[in-house]
């Protein structure tokens, strides 16, 4: 079995966990608008990651 963290795989779990009943085009839609999101987090220094917790954190998305 493959355990290896994807951004695709990070973003059909993240949709897996949510309580919106989505059509099967908006389903495609966010799993390639979170894919993208995720492999731009993907690519941060720690350093950049923890600035980009805080930030959402103070905007109170959390």
């Amino acid at each position: 079995m493959d355990t290896d963290l994807t951004a695709t795989r990070l973003a059909f779990e993240f949709l897996r966990r949510e309580k919106e009943s989505l059509t099967p085009a908006q389903f495609l839609t966010r799993v390639r608008q979170l894919r993208l999101e995720f492999e731009d987090l993907m690519e941060l220094t720690s350093s950049e990651l923890i600035e980009e917790i805080s930030f959402a954190y103070r905007l109170g998305i959390h």
